[in-house]
């Protein structure tokens, strides 16, 4: 495989890109109602059953705010590098990366490419992930030494601002469920379809609405499979790979 493929999280601690927490709000929110609730379980006033409730409610929210933020910080990185490694890149391609973030799928690309170049596209959403924005995004791809091979545009996913058979490969992770109707989810599957070369590979992954992105990209004649759940994320995900014949 070219280039460095030892993983974004293999530089100097003080020069580490940093990739923020998916869905931070909600990550907060259960950080902090889940303790609140087991708080106020122990107090007197409230029936035992009720007692019971709150505190096995507050457990689940502490647990899902822990097991969220590990995913980010660690699974979501081992999963990313498996998604890259199964595209199969050469180092000359052209990839673009669908709702890049921070960038830590865009630069897993861009690692791989000393020869060709990763696009990330993003409307950069604090919402759906911490720090987000083109500016954190373009200083980890310096961080990570593929500044030179990395592009950022700011675009909308139901119209993808490139010509027709652009990119050799196209990935998103937890990006396209962020949509808020299943008509738009569809439109950028399709458009997603429309900019990847003819013999080109497409690898998304979400932990949600995948069953639609793979009948989308084959009703749009790719060859399409989709895995098993992967438990190393929290939410547990799913990966829709397809190559356009």
């Amino acid at each position: 495989m070219p280039g460095n493929t030892q993983g974004i999280e293999g530089n100097h601690a003080n020069s580490r890109p940093r990739f923020g927490i998916d869905a931070p709000g909600l990550v907060l929110g259960f950080a902090i109602g889940g303790p609140l609730l087991l708080l106020a379980s122990l107090f007197d006033g409230f029936a035992p059953a009720l007692s019971l409730t709150m505190r096995y409610t507050g457990s689940v929210l502490c647990a899902e705010a822990i097991l969220m933020t590990l995913s980010s910080l660690y699974g979501k990185q081992r999963v990313i590098r498996r998604m890259i490694d199964s595209l199969q890149l050469h180092g000359g391609e052209q990839v673009l990366d669908v709702g890049c973030g921070r960038g830590l799928l865009l630069l897993e690309a861009a690692r791989r490419l000393p020869c060709g170049r990763a696009t990330g596209l993003d409307l950069w959403s604090t919402r759906d992930q911490s720090g987000n924005a083109a500016a954190a995004t373009q200083h980890n791809a310096e961080l990570a030494g593929v500044a030179d091979r990395v592009r950022i545009d700011t675009g909308d996913m139901r119209h993808l601002p490139y010509a027709d058979a652009s990119f050799d490969a196209i990935v998103s992770s937890l990006a396209i469920h962020n949509l808020p109707t299943e008509t738009d989810r569809e439109q950028a599957v399709r458009e997603i379809a429309r900019v990847l070369k003819p013999g080109g590979r497409v690898a998304l992954l979400d932990f949600r609405h995948t069953a639609l992105y793979a009948q989308v990209l084959r009703e749009a004649g790719l060859d399409v499979r989709r895995s098993w759940p992967e438990f190393r994320m929290f939410p547990w995900v799913w990966i829709v790979r397809g190559r356009k014949p």
